[in-house]
């Protein structure tokens, strides 16, 4: 946390501004060389009040801003990269990274708002990967094709075709996650997404006029992901796993079947969050978005899972999701889920089939998918559902849902 303060809030005189940055139980502090009367210091927006008394305001203000932009990239590096410095070593960082120009907002070219936008969804964002990788990386690649700089302008232009481009490289290009040219449908879709909210920020800062963002669709496709059924889970109960890890990574995947958390929550949840035999959790993805708090009663699987561990369940690194995907599936194969998933998709314009084994479609979100399908066949209402699940929207619900025909038509056989 960094805050701006008066070193001598009761001075008649003008008196410094100090930064300091709080992390790890530390304090640092940093002159920002800058002072100001108390009397025009505004300590709940830590900021200059703006009057036509201290003409300096808006200069000091702005300096303010650049200078906690500064300290807050410096303190990411230090956290992506697992340091943690001294006050002495932070202090010496700051001051050479200061030394590198701060341009201007009328300077500004289009990467440098990107940047911006990237700093901003950091401070709100658990994850910004698409922003940061996803994006930049098919700009870039973009940029490569028009052979300049991106621009607005040169987005914005009808003549210069950007969004034709744009689509293209999308579709017939870009390398999937098989390493084939072109990307899918749903894929197409997010990056199209990210793209628009990265100009609608542009154009509520008002760095630039507001165009039309119609040729970037929200492009989607059904995508058949599995569920796993009851006697799957079972298997994968009763299956003799000696590995440590996989031996963890199998009970988090359960508890994720049994409470239909994503994998950011299944993987933290302590043993303050479960009491009555109920699981008390705040989603970490939506809490910034009306969701609340979800209260989850505890299936006897749940139970008997939490019971191994003596009440206190394992957590799981969030960044290791790949290991723990290879791993479940690993131990899916084990359990003899080998039989054949077939489905269609779109692949640079074409319908291909695709055929593979039910354990190498699973993933830590088959949990989510698994937990609404079998609530759902159970006979458990769609609303009733979404109050354990967290879905806003029965749109977004139903789209978990992934019955299988067979089993589908002899759950409701009794309908016919």
């Amino acid at each position: 946390m960094i805050r701006f303060h008066l070193r001598d809030k009761k001075s008649i005189q003008a008196t410094s501004i100090l930064m300091t940055v709080y992390y790890e139980n530390t304090r640092v502090k940093i002159s920002t060389g800058c002072s100001v009367p108390p009397k025009f210091w505004m300590d709940r927006k830590q900021r200059v009040k703006v009057t036509i008394e201290f003409e300096k305001a808006n200069e000091i203000n702005d300096r303010l801003t650049a200078m906690e932009a500064v300290l807050n990239s410096l303190m990411k590096r230090y956290r992506d990269d697992d340091f943690y410095p001294s006050p002495q070593r932070i202090k010496s960082d700051f001051i050479k990274q200061r030394q590198v120009p701060v341009k201007n907002k009328k300077d500004k070219k289009l990467w440098d708002h990107f940047e911006d936008f990237l700093e901003e969804k950091r401070r709100t964002s658990v994850d910004i990967r698409e922003y940061n990788n996803s994006l930049r990386k098919h700009l870039l690649k973009v940029q490569e094709i028009f052979g300049t700089p991106l621009s607005f302008a040169l987005i914005a232009s009808d003549s210069a075709n950007f969004s034709l481009e744009w689509m293209n490289y999308l579709s017939f290009i870009a390398p999937n996650a098989e390493g084939f040219p072109g990307l899918l449908p749903n894929t197409i879709g997010k990056s199209n997404k990210a793209l628009k909210a990265f100009l609608n920020w542009c154009f509520e800062k008002g760095i630039v006029n507001r165009f039309s963002l119609k040729c970037f669709p929200s492009i989607s496709e059904d995508v058949d992901k599995i569920y796993l059924t009851e006697e799957d889970l079972l298997l994968l109960e009763k299956l003799d796993v000696t590995d440590p890890h996989a031996k963890k990574v199998r009970d988090l995947f359960l508890v994720g079947c049994e409470s239909g958390l994503r994998f950011s929550d299944f993987i933290r949840i302590s043993e303050h969050d479960i009491r009555n035999n109920e699981l008390h959790i705040i989603p970490k993805k939506t809490k910034n978005s009306g969701v609340k708090k979800l209260i989850i009663p505890l299936s006897e699987r749940f139970k008997t899972i939490l019971e191994s561990y003596n009440g206190i369940l394992p957590t799981y690194d969030k960044n290791q999701v790949t290991r723990f995907n290879a791993t479940i599936r690993e131990l899916c194969c084990e359990a003899n889920m080998t039989d054949d998933i077939k489905f269609y998709r779109e692949v640079a314009g074409e319908t291909i089939l695709v055929i593979k084994k039910k354990y190498e479609e699973v993933s830590s979100h088959t949990c989510r998918r698994t937990f609404c399908t079998l609530k759902f066949l159970k006979g458990m209402p769609a609303q009733a559902i979404m109050k354990f699940s967290g879905h806003k929207s029965e749109r977004n619900f139903l789209k978990y849902l992934k019955l299988d025909a067979e089993l589908t038509a002899r759950t409701y056989a009794s309908y016919f």
